[in-house]
């Protein structure tokens, strides 16, 4: 809500700051030490100093002042219907804003006591805390000034001291960032014990229809070349209810033009295993994708699926049909 950077910029979202109340000069005007108000941005031209029938504008401003500035001519503006008119065009060795303000320079929250014009046309302002018994030091060119006081009520302000304070930043941003990680990591870990699921149904250690592959959805998270490997270990009797299990979509998923499409080649390959067997089912899925790292997949998977229909274990097979490919690949 208030952000102090290099050279103490305040940060503004469509002219609208936040400024935090450092100290007690503003105590006897309703502002208490850690109140965070609300500042607008505003033209210079319409801040008024109090009087006997205005309570004058409250306005933030960087406290600082132009040595340049000391010697220029001021005038007190009575009657804001008949400002002087300047007689200089510039005042010689003024510094800019951006020159002026450092890393270190305080922010004000006073209230405008007296106006001034120089020669130049430019404004300046008196300014006091309503618990101070003088006016600052100098008067506030009015480039410095950051924006006027927007009433801020007090519940308000309360809230917002909530939330800048220790015990805000662990309820409202250490606490919920807490439970996001938490959530992040079960569901991280969900996505594990899901992965180690679908191995165990694809090495043979637990059955495609088991409670716990069902509730991990393994059939419809499994890999493409894992599916095209289980559906042709699966036995004859079990076939139409694997292919269910591995190529059919959850009902509350809509499924894409893509994903249509290659659920015809699904059922043109499951066409070719019953009408000219697992070869040729093989030969047809190396031949439709067109990744380099699939195929090899694949074609490993067939030398695999190969010994496990033979009787070997799934790890056994796997490192027999490692060897197989590296000694047909030379």
């Amino acid at each position: 809500m208030y952000s102090n950077q290099r050279k103490n910029e305040v940060k503004s979202a469509f002219g609208v700051s936040f400024v935090a109340i450092q100290s007690g000069s503003m105590i006897a005007g309703g502002f208490e030490i850690g109140d965070i108000v609300i500042i607008n941005s505003i033209n210079t031209d319409n801040l008024r100093p109090k009087t006997s029938s205005y309570e004058g504008d409250i306005i933030a401003f960087y406290y600082v002042r132009d040595n340049a500035d000391n010697y220029t001519k001021k005038t007190l503006i009575n009657d804001f219907n008949n400002i002087p008119e300047p007689t200089l065009e510039t005042i010689p060795n003024r510094k800019d804003k951006d020159d002026l303000i450092t890393e270190y320079t305080k922010i004000y929250f006073h209230r405008v006591v007296g106006v001034y014009v120089d020669e130049s046309g430019t404004r300046f302002f008196q300014t006091q805390g309503d618990s101070n018994s003088s006016v600052d030091s100098y008067l506030i060119r009015e480039d410095l000034v950051v924006g006027k006081y927007v009433n801020t009520p007090l519940w308000v302000r309360s809230i917002f001291r909530f939330c800048a304070s220790g015990i805000g930043m662990i309820v409202l941003v250490v606490a919920p960032l807490t439970i996001l990680i938490f959530m992040q990591m079960l569901s991280l870990l969900e996505q594990v014990s899901a992965l180690m699921t679908e191995r165990k149904v694809v090495m043979g250690l637990m059955k495609y229809d088991d409670i716990e592959s069902i509730k991990s959805n393994v059939g419809y998270e499994m890999r493409d070349f894992d599916k095209i490997y289980y559906y042709d270990i699966t036995a004859p009797e079990n076939k139409n209810d694997v292919k269910d299990f591995l190529w059919q979509y959850p009902e509350n998923v809509k499924i894409s033009r893509k994903q249509k499409a290659h659920l015809k080649m699904v059922e043109v390959a499951l066409d070719i295993y019953d009408k000219k067997g697992a070869k040729e089912y093989w030969t047809y899925w190396k031949n439709y994708y067109r990744n380099k790292l699939t195929r090899k997949k694949i074609n490993l998977l067939s030398y695999v699926a190969l010994y496990v229909k033979g009787g070997r274990t799934y790890e056994d097979a796997l490192k027999l049909a490692k060897k197989d490919v590296k000694r047909y690949n030379r």
